[in-house]
């Protein structure tokens, strides 16, 4: 479900999924009937012949998917518990943060701590004050990007890889609920 939701410019296969989650097309299958089944999911079937490509979709219209997404990206952030509390005061300025880049995957390694911040256009000034006192506590330089929904927005649909792979790959650190809508809003 999280890659459904993570990718939002893909219409994904059952192949592309798989191929995405590392997992073979029949495991995939059991995971969408079983989705499917808790209305969860949508299957659309392009074509009339019996092998015809299938898309697999967010069920959006169920309301136990957003709680299902919300959970699942809250027990993703739970994960990395020491970045939830580190950032916790840049997350109340912000509409949702994203958490991304190196400091994911090798944080020794790691030259800065890269983050999305979603805000409001008067909470610019605000974030930024934020920023100065969390970064007192850091060791190394956080590179904050702070971008409005419509300009995140923009930066999507025009296929910046930057966003897309933090979108992708990063964590949601606060404001789970929000980034749902968001993502909700414009795969419509």
């Amino acid at each position: 479900m999280l890659a459904l939701l993570k990718e939002p410019l893909e219409t994904h296969t059952a192949t592309s999924l798989a191929k995405s989650l590392g997992m073979t097309r029949q495991g995939l299958w059991k995971v969408i009937h079983k989705l499917t089944g808790e209305k969860l999911v949508t299957v659309k079937v392009i074509g009339q012949a019996r092998n015809s490509i299938t898309t697999i979709h967010l069920n959006w219209p169920n309301p136990v998917t957003e709680k299902a997404l919300s959970l699942l990206l809250t027990k993703e952030s739970v994960n990395r518990e020491r970045w939830m509390v580190n950032f916790a005061e840049l997350g109340k300025h912000a509409t949702f943060l994203i958490l991304f880049g190196s400091i994911l995957h090798s944080p020794r390694d790691a030259q800065d701590i890269d983050i999305i911040a979603v805000v409001s256009k008067k909470g610019f000034k605000v974030l930024e004050e934020a920023l100065a006192k969390v970064q007192q506590t850091q060791l190394k330089k956080i590179h904050l990007i702070d971008v409005t929904k419509e300009e995140f927005s923009h930066e999507l649909k025009s296929n910046n890889n930057a966003y897309a792979g933090a979108v992708k790959k990063g964590i949601v650190l606060s404001g789970q609920e929000n980034f749902i809508y968001f993502m909700k809003e414009f795969q419509r």
